[in-house]
């Protein structure tokens, strides 16, 4: 007995699984996310005003009233909100200014390239029984998410997946200001894989799948 067809869908194996290789090659290289940011804010020093450190800069702006918008950076032994066991973290309203808008300004030293972007963070209410306040994240002038938060919510972790055309990543504190703001801890900024990776992941797919279907439906037996 002979096998009819056998060399040729033998070829047609063959380039699906080299097709199916090359995508899963480029989808496991492109999976190897890049931390470009992270910060803690454990070894720096505690503040009021805090002026920033090497990864964030708390950003003065300028209120008409002459004040200008802060951040304090608290932790255990100093105005210690944060969460327990985690060290410090930043009151994204700190002590200057009363009604100002934002509060206060938390914005990366470094600026980063358009691109696809995974942005994670902590935060939680300002546990100090003021109102409600909300915190803007903004990759470039892309608004992440915008987050309301009462005094009483807990710590909570949060990931956004984002694309931007570029800038610095920066939380701002709506306001208006009274010296009790939302709390950020663990903040970092890695790589998302672009789209394209994982299209070209399904059709390496498709194609080794349609192969082996060719072949159960096609083999026949001849003398």
């Amino acid at each position: 007995m002979a096998w009819k067809g056998k060399a040729a869908m033998s070829w047609k194996m063959t380039l699906a699984v080299a097709v199916f290789a090359s995508c899963a090659g480029l989808a496991q290289g492109a999976s190897a996310t890049t931390t470009y940011l992270s910060d803690n804010f454990n070894s720096d020093t505690q503040a009021l005003n805090w002026p920033g450190d090497s990864v964030f800069t708390s950003v003065a702006v300028p209120q008409g009233n002459g004040q200008v918008s802060s951040t304090d950076l608290i932790g255990p032994g100093f105005y210690n909100y944060c969460q327990a066991g985690q060290g410090n973290c930043v009151d994204l309203d700190g002590s200057t200014g009363s009604g100002n808008y934002p509060a206060g300004e938390l914005q990366s030293t470094s600026t980063f390239a358009a691109g696809n972007y995974g942005v994670a963070f902590t935060l939680s209410g300002n546990d100090r029984g003021a109102p409600a306040q909300t915190t803007d994240i903004y990759l470039g002038t892309t608004l992440v998410a915008s987050i309301t938060l009462d005094s009483s919510t807990p710590w909570k972790s949060y990931y956004y997946s984002t694309s931007t055309s570029g800038g610095n990543l920066t939380f701002v504190e709506e306001g208006p200001s009274d010296n009790q703001g939302n709390l950020l801890d663990n903040v970092s900024l890695t790589s998302v894989p672009e789209p394209a990776t994982w299209a070209m992941m399904l059709v390496g797919f498709g194609a080794l799948g349609a192969a082996a279907r060719g072949r159960r439906g096609k083999v026949v037996a001849s003398a």
